[in-house]
């Protein structure tokens, strides 16, 4: 008979297993962030979502996926949004492009700021 207690002792594994095959692999922002660079950042035309673009230069070893994260900032610093991109499969010394728009509308000048990468190997 399989009681809670029971239950608990049995998918107490299973879930650490499921933890460490998701961040296998998993490359620190610290690291990852030195392959990503911002090319381009523009505001939307008319008040709309701002855009920003860039490069990833796979440094690691094997292929790998990137999570790129964009926040935006008007002339005056304050928040106007956040951008993600993902490319899927980088090549070790290659180069891939990305690009990001950000989930609000700005008007005026913006900047863009790298807040986080994340390099996994990819499958």
């Amino acid at each position: 008979m399989i009681t809670a207690t029971n239950a608990q002792r049995l998918c107490a594994p299973v879930v650490a297993g499921v933890l460490a095959l998701t961040f296998a692999g998993c490359s620190s922002s610290k690291s990852a962030k030195k392959d990503v660079k911002i090319t381009s950042c523009q505001a939307g035309t008319g008040g709309g979502k701002p855009t920003a673009r860039g490069t990833i230069v796979n440094h690691s070893s094997k292929t790998s996926a990137y999570t790129v994260h964009v926040k935006f900032k008007d002339s005056s610093g304050n928040g106007v949004g956040d951008g993600v991109s993902v490319v899927a499969s980088v090549d070790p010394n290659e180069t891939a492009k990305w690009d990001a728009k950000g989930t609000l509308n700005a008007k005026g000048p913006v900047t863009c700021e790298l807040d986080s990468v994340t390099r996994n190997v990819s499958v």
